[in-house]
């Protein structure tokens, strides 16, 4: 598989916070869940994010949460899926600091790039580091962003009638993810911001690269950009995601495991791809998460599809002794 194509594929899996979990012990009470009990001294919260909506803004959902900012407020740390703005984790996205794209480009692609770089980044070729999965995940974003926009304008009637949900979307839209704006509000209360996957040494770029050789690379990135392929890609999510978007929104982890299923399902995602993003990170997540909280009342901000179902946090952290309940 090639090295974007594989990137975009997992990119996918992980906007969607990816479904992972047996419909068995599916729960459908809230997307914020206090943990208690086991010999905490203070309680914790668990909270999903949400990847499938990630354009909608933080404010925006949150606003829609009982108590969430009482829970935020309450604790002393955040600990997220990975800390986005921690600076180790920016410089591993970067090509080696003697590469520029110029070293790899012939002069039509570059001009390409840059015309594409400027138009979506504000920054040319040969100021950016950035390797290319996360060049593509820049410009997806911002594309996405765009075409959402228009997608959510073509929804209104001619009487202006619009539902709920889809008015609250175009008057919200942000192109920054929610974990991101998450951490953004955990800094600015001086809380200390754990990455599960620092702790557990998983990262998407190594998992898609498997090794490919940087100009392979680079020659990929700009195949997709060249053949519009980014954008059928997007227009294709943006159509399927309707229902998660509803279902999240709604807070319902029960209906939210059910369209990721059946997302996962029409998409041909691989079992032993779902199976890395989902079930083996929330088990070596569960290794560090219980003496995290026993350390420090913390709010824990991943994927909502990561806490329902057998393999779901929710009840991993049940069968360790923890007692976890909806916040309503």
């Amino acid at each position: 598989m090639k090295i974007i194509n594989k990137f975009l594929l997992i990119s996918h899996i992980v906007f969607l916070a990816s479904t992972f979990c047996s419909a068995s012990n599916s729960v459908k009470d809230g997307l914020l869940w206090k943990i208690s009990g086991n010999g905490l001294n203070a309680p914790s919260y668990l909270f999903g994010t949400g990847h499938g909506i990630s354009m909608v803004s933080v404010t925006s959902v949150l606003d829609r949460i009982p108590h969430f900012y009482d829970a935020f407020s309450s604790v002393h740390q955040l600990i997220v899926e990975r800390d986005l703005i921690d600076n180790n984790n920016y410089n591993k996205l970067e090509l080696d600091m003697d590469s520029t794209y110029a070293n790899y480009l012939n002069k039509e692609d570059k001009a390409y790039l840059d015309h594409i770089l400027m138009k979506y980044i504000k920054i040319s070729s040969d100021k950016l580091k950035l390797k290319p999965v996360y060049i593509i995940d820049m410009i997806k974003t911002k594309k996405s962003v765009e075409m959402y926009r228009d997608m959510l304008f073509k929804e209104f009637k001619p009487n202006g009638d619009v539902d709920e949900i889809t008015l609250l979307e175009l008057n919200h839209t942000s192109e920054v993810p929610m974990d991101f704006q998450l951490i953004l509000k955990g800094k600015s209360a001086n809380y200390l911001i754990i990455g599960l996957d620092d702790l557990i040494g998983f990262n998407l770029e190594k998992s898609a690269s498997d090794g490919q050789p940087m100009s392979k690379q680079i020659e990929e990135m700009i195949r997709i950009l060249k053949t519009n392929t980014l954008d059928s890609i997007i227009q294709n999510r943006l159509v399927l995601n309707k229902p998660l978007r509803d279902a999240y929104l709604k807070q319902d982890l029960d209906e939210l495991e059910q369209c990721l299923a059946k997302s996962n399902l029409e998409n041909n995602i691989p079992p032993e791809l779902i199976d890395m993003i989902g079930i083996d990170r929330n088990k070596k997540w569960m290794e560090h998460i219980p003496k995290l909280i026993s350390e420090q009342a913390s709010l824990i901000a991943v994927g909502a599809a990561h806490l329902p179902g057998k393999d779901g946090l929710i009840n991993l952290l049940k069968l360790q002794g923890f007692t976890v309940e909806p916040v309503n």
